[in-house]
């Protein structure tokens, strides 16, 4: 008798294949995700959408929100003060989508009686660069800080109006970013009122390397503690891509990186006679604004290229922070290094390129500013819950922390109710796992 074959392979693969295809995050069975190697900004999803519309701006609160920016219209919000006299510190951060180049701005003002239009609390920008343009960018605003009328205004103002734009740009894509709302307390002692305007470092000398590659997100940027001595690190980044490293930093402190990357050889260096790819180094804050100090007088650059070299040397990038002190518009938290190789071009394949990372903090130790140790709410009637002098900011819904970094924002849509989307799909995926089972037990039972 000619055996009987049995179904259970058959029906065992179909059930693991739509299995796969169902688990995988926000796609429906049979979708695949789009690849995309633009950086990962966390954050969480604005509430209700952002806004176009001025009169209509979408309500924020302390945290890390993340929405995507047309080049037509920009984006409105409003934040409530939670603390009086606070400084609230508004930064942006955005992953273009293509290799033209592209721009990111913020705005923050508020209504005054004196004026039927807003009073500004300040604006920033920024723009890709031209050898790295798909790298992130970001800018920061810090709302009252510093002295004079406007500066009185905002601080004294309940709520605050935030633009988030593209600038001038004419880049048709839509891009990616997350906007970080923090609030600081009122200072005591601010540990010096001038700024740096040319910090004083020296170059950190590599040490013995270890092999440590940065990430594509910022969340998963693995830490570089460098406050002990220069800390070297290998990489290789393929065309196109960005990676990130974190750096925590306090007070006082000012970061230093340096990146060597080698002359090409072999293949490379016929393909690099003269003209390789372009890397670039830059540095992120806590409020994700992007910022780097180059030493022009000792011939520094931040960017250099991969091409070949008679005597087989390579390049050297150099760039440095600012010491985080008020004065210099620095909060203490995670930072990040930032390093990214420019796109091939479309008529070839991309190449590997293996560059070496060494980081230093120049701990400064000195200039650490004070805090009051009670504020009240902006309404007098209460004191913030969970704030105390060595908490000063505050980065989330009644969260307060001793640095500027983290993201405690939790929404829950309770319209949605404990049957959401996601956790019905959930349900049919363990539906689905049940009927598998059940149905591979029975084809066995038969076989």
């Amino acid at each position: 008798m000619r055996p009987r074959r049995s179904t259970l392979p058959v029906a065992g693969a179909g059930c693991l294949a739509w299995l796969a295809l169902s688990i995988a995050p926000g796609l429906a069975p049979g979708l695949a995700a789009a690849p995309s190697a633009s950086v990962d900004l966390g954050g969480t999803a604005v509430p209700g959408g952002a806004s176009t519309n001025p009169a209509e701006p979408t309500t924020l609160t302390a945290g890390l929100w993340s929405a995507t920016v047309s080049a037509q219209y920009p984006q409105h919000f409003t934040y409530a003060r939670r603390v009086k006299d606070s400084v609230v510190h508004v930064g942006v951060l955005g992953a273009p989508q293509s290799t033209d180049s592209d721009a990111l701005s913020v705005k923050v003002g508020v209504r005054t009686p004196e004026s039927t239009s807003l009073t500004s609390c300040g604006s920033a920008s920024d723009t890709s660069e031209y050898v790295v343009p798909h790298a992130v960018l970001g800018a920061r605003v810090a709302a009252g800080a510093g002295d004079g009328s406007s500066a009185e205004s905002c601080r004294g103002s309940d709520e605050l109006q935030i633009e988030v734009g593209r600038g001038s740009t004419s880049n048709p894509a839509e891009m990616p970013y997350v906007i970080k709302i923090v609030e600081e307390a009122p200072l005591t002692d601010p540990g010096g009122t001038e700024p740096d305007e040319e910090p004083s470092y020296d170059v950190p000398e590599p040490r013995a390397a270890t092999e440590r590659p940065g990430a594509a997100s910022l969340a998963k940027a693995p830490k570089l503690d460098a406050r002990s001595g220069p800390v070297t690190v290998t990489t290789t980044l393929t065309e196109g891509t960005e990676q990130l490293w974190r750096v925590p930093l306090t007070w006082g402190d000012l970061p230093v990186v340096r990146v060597d990357v080698p002359a090409a050889t072999g293949a490379d260096a016929e393909t690099f006679s003269y003209s390789g790819p372009d890397l670039s180094v830059h540095l992120i804050d806590p409020m994700r604004g992007r910022f780097r100090h180059v030493d022009t007088e000792r011939e520094h650059s931040a960017t250099g290229q991969y091409v070949a070299d008679e005597e087989g040397e390579g390049q050297q990038l150099v760039a440095a922070g600012y010491p985080v002190r008020p004065a210099n518009g620095l909060l203490p938290g995670d930072y990040w290094v930032s390093v990214a190789l420019e796109a091939a071009p479309e008529d070839r394949d991309p190449v590997d390129v293996t560059v070496e990372l060494t980081a230093q903090v120049v701990a400064g130790g000195a200039d650490e500013p004070s805090y009051q140790q009670a504020v009240l709410s902006q309404e007098q009637d209460a004191v913030p819950d969970g704030y105390s002098s060595a908490k000063p900011f505050l980065v989330g819904e009644e969260t307060f922390a001793a640095v500027a970094s983290g993201n405690p924002v939790v929404v829950v849509d309770e319209a949605e109710g404990w049957l959401s989307a996601r956790r019905g799909a959930g349900l049919g995926v363990a539906a689905l796992s049940v009927a598998c089972l059940a149905g591979g037990l029975v084809r066995l039972r038969r076989a």
